[in-house]
């Protein structure tokens, strides 16, 4: 629906920009949070102009909760999603309070499960600690991360400028999506530059949220330039990729 045709090329761009990365090969909190996003895209998109929609909004804010409580400032992307429910003509009275509702019962569960323990301490403790930020930490990034998010860089800008020039090609609704897609881009690519130790989770959302950007490019444009970029990105991911393996292999040793 995204891309006009059938293809699985979103996907398949995920799948990419995911895994030429070691650093997010192991398992870890990040993925628990992009699929509390995914989630939250499906549910906003379904939405559009629908009036009952309580129980998906109930659903976002509290899949949106769940993530807040691992990541911390995607807290701010609460009032984002309530302006795009009422962009989407989604927002109502019921689904405005199903919303709040929602995002905070993970943290009311966390504080009864501390109650009922009699360790409520832990949870003051827990959302004290998570709470205070440490901006502009640049020296905890290394090249194994440079990397990949300038090939993103790359990759997503000229992206970018292609939806915005024939943008006119897709349904309203379309483009309604994907200018919620370029405003998160925006404040995804704002929270590395300001949060660069939260690298790694904030990079996976941003891989997750330019997927469409790039499918939508790639599939849609049919220039020479756009094939010799698709193929120059095909070398440096392939390249990156054994440098970075052959790097993690030769530490190993």
């Amino acid at each position: 629906m995204l891309v006009r045709i059938r293809t699985y090329m979103v996907g398949t761009t995920l799948m990419v920009l995911w895994s030429y990365c070691s650093f997010l090969q192991p398992f870890q909190a990040g993925h628990i949070v992009v699929l509390c996003i995914i989630i939250c895209y499906h549910a906003l998109f379904y939405l559009y102009q629908q009036q009952h929609s309580t129980g998906f909004t109930f659903l976002i804010f509290t899949c949106l909760g769940i993530a807040s409580m691992i990541v911390k400032p995607l807290c701010f992307l609460v009032p984002v999603f309530f302006f795009t429910l009422s962009y989407f003509r989604s927002l109502t009275f019921k689904s405005f309070f199903a919303g709040l509702i929602g995002f905070i019962l993970p943290f009311w569960i966390l504080f009864s499960i501390c109650f009922l323990t009699d360790r409520l301490d832990l949870a003051f403790n827990y959302i004290i600690d998570q709470s205070q930020f440490i901006p502009f930490q640049y020296e905890k990034l290394n090249i194994h991360q440079l990397i990949p998010l300038a090939l993103l860089s790359v990759i997503v800008i000229p992206s970018i400028i292609h939806f915005i020039q024939n943008n006119y090609q897709d349904k309203i609704r379309i483009r309604m999506f994907y200018y919620f897609i370029l405003w998160m881009e925006l404040f995804l690519a704002l929270g590395i530059l300001i949060l660069p130790n939260l690298f790694s989770e904030l990079y996976l959302l941003l891989a997750m949220n330019s997927s469409p950007l790039i499918a939508h490019f790639f599939t849609l444009t049919r220039h020479k330039a756009t094939n010799i970029l698709f193929k120059i990105t095909l070398l440096l991911i392939i390249v990156f990729s054994v440098y970075d393996r052959w790097m993690l292999f030769t530490n190993f040793f």
